[in-house]
């Protein structure tokens, strides 16, 4: 029988977006545009986000704040993410299937990126408000982008918000790091996401996917829509709502290898068994199949070119496994 889908998560290690692209391909069954920060600020994360959107900002000493006009390197963060689009519609020319693209999500920006004044965005409301509006407006237009240069494939939306947890629980510190910022009230980004679960339904097609690597308010999310979580399995969250999600019919993600400086790097065997012990007291059996993707726990960034290869493979091959051992 077929086995498991497996997946990388975003980042991946130096070397050219030529031939990321090409393992992307390569090594996963879901194909995606990959993050390569070597390349400095602008072509991370958070820098590739803000190079999209109608935001204007720069960057500070250690942070990214608001700015009047567009920095250096949000500039350079627009020019990196075109060029990297080009690559990806040449490389995938005539190809057909699932193909990938992520952002940083809305609150995670918020989380990350300052005020002229210096605070985080998230302690404004009305920042808040406009942030959220832009990374909509972004996330439709990456998409259709994305339609237009590689027709044949159907977009699957990552937002990845590994803040929200902190944003939601109200654990975020400030700048002076002498207090926490206010939390968010579950309303308001719950209906964020409501928005962006609906967009990326019309535009994509498909169920919008969030990754944390760490704790996040997962009953918010899924009630809001979200179709597919995505998380590190050390650090997962309310697992009953997780298991409650599948059974339901979403999707789970699970990122079952560390990433972390100085992970482990498993076996086949060894990743079946962590997988298999995750699962089996979430008691879902075989609704599990079709709605369950072995991956990495976050980007694989900190990782050699020829680890993250070993990883990749590795996790294919437990994908086969696992979904033998589940399901047959």
């Amino acid at each position: 029988m077929s086995g498991l889908p497996a997946t990388g998560i975003g980042s991946w290690p130096g070397t050219s977006i030529d031939e990321a692209v090409r393992q992307t391909v390569d090594l996963w069954a879901l194909p995606y545009l990959p993050e390569l920060p070597a390349r400095g600020p602008g072509a991370e994360m958070l820098g590739r986000t803000l190079g999209h959107l109608d935001i204007p900002v720069e960057r500070g000493p250690s942070r990214w704040q608001v700015a009047a006009t567009p920095g250096r390197e949000q500039r350079r963060a627009r020019s990196l993410l075109r060029d990297d689009m080009d690559v990806l519609a040449e490389t995938m020319a005539g190809y057909t299937g699932p193909l990938k693209i992520s952002l940083a999500g809305p609150y995670t920006l918020l989380a990350s990126v300052d005020l002229a004044r210096g605070e985080a965005m998230v302690s404004d409301a009305g920042a808040r408000r406009e942030l959220v509006q832009a990374h909509a407006s972004a996330l439709a237009d990456l998409v259709h982008r994305l339609r237009s240069l590689v027709p044949g494939a159907t977009p699957v939306v990552q937002l990845d918000e590994p803040a929200l947890g902190a944003v939601a629980a109200g654990t975020l510190r400030s700048s002076s790091g002498m207090r926490s910022h206010a939390p968010v009230d579950a309303e308001e980004y719950g209906r964020a996401y409501r928005v962006l679960s609906a967009l990326v339904a019309e535009v994509a097609g498909e169920p919008l996917v969030v990754h944390s690597c760490a704790p996040a308010p997962w009953r918010t999310l899924v009630d809001a829509g979200v179709g597919v979580a995505a998380i590190d399995a050390d650090l997962p969250g309310d697992v009953d709502v997780l298991a409650e999600h599948v059974y339901r019919g979403g999707d789970l993600w699970l990122g079952i290898v560390p990433t972390g400086p100085g992970a482990a790097r498993l076996s086949v065997d060894q990743v079946v068994r962590r997988t298999l012990d995750w699962l089996r007291p979430l008691e879902l059996g075989r609704r599990l199949e079709g709605h369950l993707t072995l991956t990495p726990a976050c980007g694989l960034a900190g990782f050699t070119p020829a680890a993250a290869v070993t990883v990749a493979r590795t996790l294919t091959d437990a994908a086969d496994l696992v979904a033998e051992a589940l399901f047959s």
